[in-house]
């Protein structure tokens, strides 16, 4: 049987009437949770409310879909499972209208929930890949010229055995000047290489520390009870304020403002759906995040745009924007402004690492 044969026969097994009540019952889903997070009110209500595992989505259409395959004798496989969906053709994409939020929490509660009730299957390899917009600058000194770079990256971490890792750095760079004068300053300058033009790849052994302090084989271990991460992340950042210079006061501001500091890397690193679902639980009863409204990302994914400030510092002029997909619990991208950003193009489990762009040589990560 060939992949249009089974294509065909999953659409034939999946009738119009099970689609709308999917949806339906997706959506009457939404409603009680918000209407229960609001009524709870609180921090560990909130948290409470979204470690209740029956909560989840009673059915979606991917399930059904899944069910009537396997019913029929079709095994449907994937190579990995991504947590960041693909756009206008994703499943539960389909044209219906996105639902109103009244502000960023119900986003992130939304989201949390999403997460929660996602299945993703664990595997070996952890992969990433990015698209990139910063400032770029000569590799030696300065310039008398303005230039941002786009470029591509990509990032596989093993989760057990050698605990490899290979990072494809400055794929496809694109230079980007905001004016002839300083492409001409450049060119006058002799087109020095910009700071992500030559493409590297490097590759380790050994486990990774990430942002929390976890090591590899601790990712997928992490609570997915968002009081259990809560209480952990509280004993992480209170370990981290002892090496602060000068001395950071355990505060409630504080604590948001680590939690708001580490989510990005978080939610789209190794976890577990449940554990992804608390750390958006956690953010949503942080303070410094407005919601600004719908928005797309540069790939044209629809989601959320917030707007997050640091708690810690009230009178700060600095924010960073998030967009995030509520329906599916993920977070698509993060922007300093339409000149700095960074998209999630890929974000999931595979079956290996991939190849390097150019030649590496294996080393240990921490020169032991």
């Amino acid at each position: 049987m060939t992949q249009d044969d089974i294509l065909d026969a999953v659409s034939a097994l999946e009738p119009g009437a099970v689609r709308e009540r999917a949806e339906h019952l997706s959506h009457l889903h939404r409603e009680r949770v918000l209407e229960r997070a609001r009524a709870a009110g609180g921090r560990r209500a909130l948290l409470r409310a979204t470690a209740d595992r029956r909560w989840r989505l009673p059915v979606t259409v991917g399930a059904l879909v899944t069910a009537a395959a396997v019913g029929a004798g079709i095994f449907m496989y994937s190579p990995q499972t991504t947590v960041v969906p693909g756009g206008p053709a994703d499943v539960q994409g389909g044209t219906a209208q996105a639902p109103a939020y009244a502000d960023a929490r119900e986003v992130l509660i939304a989201a949390a929930e999403a997460a929660t009730a996602e299945e993703t299957a664990v595997g070996d390899v952890w992969y990433v890949r990015t698209h990139n917009r910063r400032p770029a600058a000569p590799a030696r000194g300065g310039a008398d010229y303005a230039v941002h770079q786009t470029f591509t990256e990509e990032q596989w971490y093993e989760l057990g055995g050698d605990f490899r890792s290979l990072n494809n750095l400055n794929l496809n760079a694109e230079n980007i000047f905001p004016t002839e004068e300083d492409r001409a300053a450049w060119e006058e300058a002799g087109s020095p290489d910009l700071m992500h033009s030559t493409p590297t790849s490097t590759g380790y052994h050994g486990e990774f520390i990430n942002v929390i302090g976890s090591q590899s084989s601790e990712l997928l271990e992490l609570p997915g009870d968002p009081e259990e991460l809560e209480t952990l992340l509280r004993e992480r950042w209170s370990a981290s304020l002892t090496l602060a210079d000068p001395p950071v006061p355990e505060t409630e501001a504080e604590f948001d403002s680590y939690v708001i500091g580490v989510f990005p890397d978080l939610v789209t690193g190794a976890l577990r759906s449940e554990t992804r679902g608390a750390f958006f639980a956690l953010a949503a009863e942080a303070g410094g995040i407005e919601l600004v409204g719908p928005a797309q990302d540069r790939l044209g994914r629809p989601g959320q745009r917030l707007k997050v400030t640091d708690p810690s510092i009230p009178d700060a002029d600095l924010s960073i924007h998030w967009i995030v997909d509520p329906e599916s619990g993920t977070l698509l991208s993060t922007q300093m402004d339409e000149q700095v950003w960074v998209t999630y193009e890929q974000v999931g489990f595979v079956e290996e690492i991939g190849e390097p762009a150019v030649p590496v040589e294996y080393e240990d990560r921490y020169g032991n």
